[in-house]
C-alpha cells in the first residue's frame, strides 16, 4: 500500500513502507552481516466518540468495536480506533532489514516487521494469521534479492504488504490518524507469495506477483474459513512518475479464483472469483514550493457467489460489488505545523464487504458510507509526531438492518495521537 509523508527536508517520498519516514534515524545492529538496520515506532492515542443520532435515539457506546456492522460503538464500518473515551496503545512496531543496494549488481537481503498492540490484535484477526488475543502481528517477513538483468530485476519471497491502496498499515505514515473506509473494506492488506519488481526507467516501474489467495494466509481460504483452497492469486502494479518525482499515479490489481472470507460473519464462496482494481495518485505542485500535497484513491471490486455464515442464513449467489473514492490534501504552513484533510465515499452493493447484519441475515441491502476527516500535525520535538484529528462519518442506507440502525445515522470522533519513531 503506497502512501506519502513529508520528511524533515520538506521533500515528499512515496516508498512502500515506513522506512521512508524513519530511515535517517535507523539503529545499526551488530551482526555477522553489515548494513542491517533496526527501526520502528511507538504509536499511542486517546479517542473520544460522539453519540450519533440513531433511529431509536442515541447510540450505546461500547468498549471497542468490530468490522461486523453491529452497533457496539460509534465507529461502525471501521476496525481501527474504535474505543470511546479511552487511552490506546495502538502499536509498537519493530522492523529489521538488510536493504538491497542502489547499484545494479547481484545482491540479497531481507526484511521482517513485527507489530505489538491493539492494531496488531486487529490485523492478526482480519488477516487470518496468528492469535488475535496475543496482540502480536507479523506484518512482513521476506527474503529479497536482485538479478542484474537490464536495470535490475528484484524479487521478494515470503510475506509482504499489498500493492493496493494509497494508505498503509502504519498509521504514522499516513496523512491522517484514522484509516479510510477504503483501506479497511475495499482492499487486502498483506500477502504471502513472491513479487517481482522492475524499473524500466525513472518514469515507469512495474511489479507482478503470485500469492496465496486474496488476503494473506498460509493456505487458501474456503467457505467460512474451514475449507482448504490452494488456488493462488495474481497481483500487479504499474506506476508512472513525473520527471522530477513530484507526481505519481499507480494502477494495481489482484485477482483470486479461490474466494475470500469477508468481514466477521459474511464470506465469499470458495472457488469463486474475487477481483479488485485500485488506482491512486499524488501531486506536489512546484508553485507551492513543496508545501502542498494533493492525492486521490479509488477502488472497484467484485466477488462471485457471495455467501453467508451458516449460522445466519443460506448463501446468496448474487455477485457482490463494491467501489469508492477518497480525496486528500495536506498543506505545510510552517516547518512545525500542517493540516491534512480527507473526504471519501464507499459503496458496498450487498453489505458483504463490511459484513453488515443485513447481509448475514440474508437481506443483502446495500451500504453507503461517507466520511470527512481533518488532522492537525505538529512536529515540535525531534522524532515525535503529535496529531489532533476530527472525523465525521455518515452512514447511508440500511447499515445494520434488523438490529435497528437506519439510514442517515452519523458518528463523530476526536483523537489525540502521539508517535515516536526511531
Amino acid at each position: 500500500m503506497a502512501s506519502s509523508v513529508q520528511a524533515g527536508d520538506d521533500k515528499y517520498y512515496d516508498e512502500k513502507d515506513l522506512k521512508k519516514m524513519i530511515e535517517d534515524h535507523g539503529i545499526y545492529v551488530e551482526t555477522a552481516k553489515k548494513g542491517i538496520v533496526l527501526s520502528g515506532y511507538v504509536d499511542t492515542s486517546y479517542t473520544y466518540q460522539f453519540a450519533g443520532q440513531l433511529s431509536g435515539g442515541q447510540a450505546t457506546i461500547g468498549e471497542g468495536g468490530n468490522n461486523s456492522g453491529f452497533p457496539s460503538s460509534e465507529a461502525r464500518g471501521r476496525a481501527f480506533d474504535t474505543d470511546n473515551n479511552e487511552f490506546n496503545i495502538n502499536a509498537f512496531k519493530l522492523a529489521l532489514e538488510k536493504a538491497l543496494p542502489d547499484e545494479n549488481t547481484w545482491a540479497a537481503g531481507f526484511r521482517a516487521d513485527l507489530m505489538f498492540g491493539e492494531d496488531a490484535q486487529i490485523l492478526a484477526g482480519s488477516a487470518g494469521v496468528g492469535d488475535a488475543a496475543s496482540y502480536i502481528f507479523l506484518e512482513q517477513a521476506y527474503v529479497q534479492f536482485r538479478v542484474p538483468v537490464g536495470n535490475g530485476l528484484d524479487f521478494k519471497f515470503g510475506k509482504f504488504v499489498t500493492l493496493l491502496g494509497y494508505e498503509v498499515i502504519e498509521s504514522p505514515a499516513n496523512l491522517n490518524f484514522s484509516r479510510s473506509f477504503l483501506f479497511q473494506n475495499a482492499i487486502p492488506l498483506t500477502h504471502t507469495g513472491f513479487l517481482m519488481s522492475y524499473a524500466f526507467n525513472d518514469i515507469i516501474d512495474a511489479q507482478l506477483g503470485l500469492v496465496n489467495n486474496w488476503n494473506s494466509a498460509d493456505n487458501g481460504l474456503g467457505i467460512n474459513g474451514t475449507g482448504v483452497n490452494n488456488i493462488p492469486a495474481v497481483t500487479g502494479q504499474i506506476a508512472v512518475h513525473a520527471p522530477g518525482g513530484n507526481a505519481t499515479v499507480a494502477n494495481s490489481f489482484i485477482y483470486s479464483a479461490g474466494g475470500e472470507v469477508a468481514g466477521t460473519a459474511g464470506t465469499f464462496a470458495e472457488n469463486e472469483s474475487v477481483f479488485t482494481w485500485d488506482i491512486w495518485g499524488q501531486w506536489a505542485p512546484r508553485f507551492a514550493n513543496d508545501k502542498l500535497l494533493l492525492a486521490f484513491n479509488a477502488d472497484l471490486g467484485f466477488a462471485d457467489n457471495a455467501g453467508t455464515d451458516s449460522a445466519f442464513g443460506p448463501a446468496n449467489s448474487t455477485t457482490s460489488t463494491w467501489w469508492g473514492a477518497a480525496l486528500y490534501a495536506k498543506y505545510q504552513f510552517t516547518p512545525m505545523f500542517s493540516l491534512a484533510g480527507r473526504g471519501e465515499y464507499f459503496h458496498d452493493d450487498h453489505g458483504y464487504k463490511v459484513g453488515t447484519a443485513s447481509a448475514v441475515a440474508g437481506n443483502a441491502s446495500s451500504v453507503d458510507l461517507w466520511s470527512w476527516t481533518l488532522t492537525a500535525n505538529f512536529d515540535i520535538w525531534e522524532n515525535l509526531l503529535f496529531r489532533v484529528e476530527y472525523r465525521y462519518d455518515l452512514i447511508g442506507n440500511d447499515f445494520a438492518g434488523p438490529f435497528g440502525i437506519q439510514e442517515n445515522d452519523d458518528q463523530m470522533q476526536i483523537a489525540v495521537n502521539l508517535v515516536y519513531t526511531f
